[in-house]
Formats: structure tokens, sequence, C-alpha cells
């Protein structure tokens, strides 16, 4: 990371969340060649305080993750814990979303087009992979997180966190071709600027098993989803 006008925290700044100040500056998203992608679709920007005053977590309103076009619709988002998740099916066909991950493992079990099964809680913190176990290549997201400084950049072209306590604070850049950078950044009562770049080298489609621990039966229209 390079900053480009940092403030030094005070440590008064630390005991007095109301003496805040803000991070911002341009993420750039690499392809393999080093061009960079024309957008930051699916990165995800999280700010974590280490010497800096600890946020109370509100429960989020509902997320809804929707399933269209044999897609998750956001790809990437983000909860605090005890906060719930939906999954609405507004596709023409059948879906069944899960996750194995240990955070907080769930089976929505199969629903039809306009269906939309029982929320599920979020519980822990962690990272939460989602998948259908109809469709091989359906692939989402979950960040559930205990900090409420969270941006997905989809249709940006940097992070701007505003009213942020003084103190210093990890910052940590996600997409999943990529996996997770982190930054360590100080924050003062003013702006802090920086620039951070991303390089994908990580396949863009992660294979996986299906809710049994079992390969996906061969299909015939694998190759748009």
């Amino acid at each position: 990371m390079r900053q480009v006008a940092p403030y030094a925290a005070a440590l008064l700044g630390w005991a007095a969340p109301l003496w805040a100040g803000g991070l911002s500056g341009p993420v750039k998203l690499l392809d393999r060649n080093d061009k960079p992608r024309e957008t930051l679709k699916d990165v995800i920007a999280i700010l974590e305080p280490l010497g800096a005053p600890k946020p109370t977590l509100e429960k989020r309103p509902m997320l809804r993750i929707r399933t269209v076009g044999k897609r998750f619709a956001p790809r990437v988002a983000w909860t605090t814990p005890g906060s719930q998740v939906s999954f609405p099916n507004q596709d023409s066909i059948v879906h069944n979303v899960f996750s194995v991950c240990c955070t907080v493992p769930f089976d929505t079990g199969q629903y039809e087009p306009g269906d939309t099964p029982p929320p599920i809680r979020v519980a822990k913190p962690g990272l939460l992979k989602l998948y259908c176990n109809v469709h091989h290549k359906m692939n989402a997201f979950l960040w559930v997180l205990d900090t409420p400084y969270a941006q997905v950049l989809d249709g940006k072209t940097g992070l701007a966190f505003e009213d942020v306590p003084a103190g210093t604070y990890r910052l940590k850049l996600w997409h999943p071709e990529t996996g997770e950078k982190t930054f360590p950044v100080t924050i003062g009562t003013g702006a802090v600027h920086g620039e951070w770049t991303l390089s994908a080298n990580l396949p863009a489609f992660e294979p996986h098993k299906n809710k049994f621990g079992k390969d996906y039966p061969p299909t015939k229209d694998e190759g748009s989803y």
C-alpha cells in the first residue's frame, strides 16, 4: 500500500471514538497478464480494528441472495453474526443451496421456482462458500464479519470509509481469484488516502463436491453459468 497523505493517529483518539477520520483510494484488480480489469466486481474491502475502539455490532437487515440465471446474485456479500440470509429462487428451474463450511453448515433442500426456503441465521464470523447441489458451477461467497466497516466494490473504482474512529486497523481486500490480501492502516482525525492492487492468480472456478461429498454427475449445460 502507498499512503499518499497519511495522518498519524493520536493516542487520545483511541479512547475518543468521536475523533473520526476516513480511508479512501483507488483499487486495481490485475488479470493474469497484469492488465487491469475494467471493474472491481466481486472485490470486498474489510476494515478490522486493531488498536482502535471496537465498534458495537448490530444485526443487519435480512440479506437476500437470489438464484437467477444459474447464478447467485450478489455473488459476494457480507453480513454480521446473528443476522439472517435468505435465498429466493427467481429462476425457472429448481435449486438447492448448501454450504459445508465449518462456520455455518446448512442445506436448504431442493426448492421450486418462485419459492424461498426458510432463512438461515449466521452465528460465527468467517467466510461461507455457497454452492448449489443441482448446478455444479454455481458458487457465491458470504462474509460474516465482526466489524461494520465493509464494502463490496462492484461498480466502484476504489474504497471509501468515513467516520472511522482513530486508531490502527487491518485493511483486508479479497476477491475469489486473488484470495485475501492485508495492509496495515493508521487512521487519525483526517482523511487517509491510499492505493491498493490485487493480482488474480487463482482459478476462476474452484472445483468442489456436492453436499454428499461426491462428484457432480456430468451435465450437458455446464458451459454458461
